[in-house]
């Protein structure tokens, strides 16, 4: 009895004693076994997932900037487009123009009248691209005048010519010369009185002067402001020629890409240098994620109508029949990822149709042209292209018109 009472008594105890150490031990290495699984599955989930966050975010990025700078581009040459004619019209296209703000560090400054310039970048750098477009409400046909002082020019018709407007004046003789100003007064009118002029006249004076501003209720108000375009001491005397009208809103965008990577514009001809005041005019940032930006012209150098394969060129066109010839433009943005990869996902140098792109790395060191160095990191990141080529219409449409 005692005997059968102590095999129960001693099988209860040995029921009761539980997982041995060696089966403890087994489930917490598969239980890590499958912390560690679930980790790697989260980690490989979530460089996924940031992968694509920051693909998606430079096609945006990257379609944000080509559609901003096609756009700016398609509008280049309007209000002077016939300033390409090669007739000995008004072949003045090219032209350095002599221009004057008094908000300027420096008042006087030039540059060129083209529709785009494509300014290259020294060793594969960035392009720097700037275009050069007017907002008159008119037809972008040139006025003539035929007799002129340094503050007045006597036209032929000055109709659509009102105070505030830009006007590039140009003559082609005795030497090619074009200046920029302002327009103050046109507002002369016939009559017999020593103080009346010919209707004819527009004036571009130094200091203040009123003008209609037109409200959307219908109702007209007289503003005045003082005039920032023109200078007190030309540095040209006209006789006769062309003046194009810019409008009151004419623009001379600078293209660049910065340091940083981001794609920006300033407005040359509204110098504005308030947010830092760093003696620089300031820019937009259109964008970012932008390492590089290439451009090239489209000359239709045996005048077929067409952009042929051998007519591409970083080369400024050199006269103004050249200028009359240009059809397009070809822009190419290169794009980075923000995103770092653990492995070389970039195998081979990116490239547009011009060829091949110059890479730096993050650091701004010269990166290789094939990706063969380890030590290159940019290898690291994946790159997206974007590419247009962008017509000039303002140049196919107005390149005839005479005045």
């Amino acid at each position: 009895m005692s005997t059968n009472r102590s095999r129960s008594l001693l099988t209860r105890l040995h029921s009761q004693q539980g997982m041995s150490l060696v089966e403890i031990m087994v489930g917490v290495v598969i239980a890590m076994i499958g912390v560690v699984i679930i980790f790697q599955m989260l980690a490989t989930s979530e460089a996924r997932k940031r992968s694509a966050s920051s693909g998606s975010d430079i096609q945006v990025s990257g379609i944000l900037g080509m559609t901003t700078l096609e756009r700016d581009i398609r509008e280049a040459g309007y209000g002077y487009s016939s300033a390409a004619y090669d007739n000995a019209a008004t072949p003045v296209m090219g032209c350095t123009v002599n221009a004057y703000d008094t908000a300027r560090p420096t008042n006087a400054y030039t540059f060129r009248l083209t529709p785009v310039q494509i300014i290259q970048g020294a060793s594969g750098a960035p392009d720097t691209i700037v275009v050069l477009r007017g907002n008159g409400s008119t037809f972008p046909a040139a006025h003539v005048f035929t007799a002129s002082t340094d503050t007045t020019k006597k036209t032929r018709g000055r109709a659509g010519l009102s105070p505030r407007d830009y006007v590039l004046i140009a003559r082609t003789s005795p030497s090619l010369n074009c200046q920029l100003a302002e327009i103050t007064e046109v507002d002369d009118a016939y009559g017999t009185c020593s103080t009346c002029v010919d209707a004819l006249t527009i004036q571009h004076k130094q200091g203040s002067y009123s003008y209609i501003t037109y409200l959307p209720n219908g109702a007209t108000q007289i503003d005045s402001r003082t005039a920032r375009y023109n200078n007190p001491t030309p540095p040209t005397s006209f006789t006769s020629g062309f003046i194009f009208n810019l409008g009151n809103g004419a623009r001379r965008n600078i293209w660049t890409v910065t340091a940083n990577n981001n794609l920006q514009v300033s407005n040359d001809l509204l110098y504005l240098d308030v947010s830092p005041a760093d003696g620089a005019n300031d820019a937009v940032a259109v964008t970012e994620g932008v390492v590089n930006m290439q451009a090239e012209y489209g000359i239709d150098a045996n005048n077929n109508g067409q952009i042929e394969a051998g007519e591409w060129t970083t080369t400024d066109p050199a006269s103004a029949a050249q200028w009359a010839n240009l059809l397009a433009v070809r822009v190419a943005l290169l794009m980075r990822s923000g995103q770092w990869e653990r492995t070389t996902v970039t195998t081979v140098t990116p490239s547009w149709t011009g060829g091949a792109f110059t890479i730096t790395n993050l650091d701004g060191t010269a990166g290789a042209t094939t990706p063969t160095d380890p030590t290159r990191n940019w290898r690291n990141y994946r790159y997206r292209v974007y590419e247009s080529v962008i017509p000039l219409r303002n140049i196919l449409w107005g390149s005839n018109i005479q005045p």
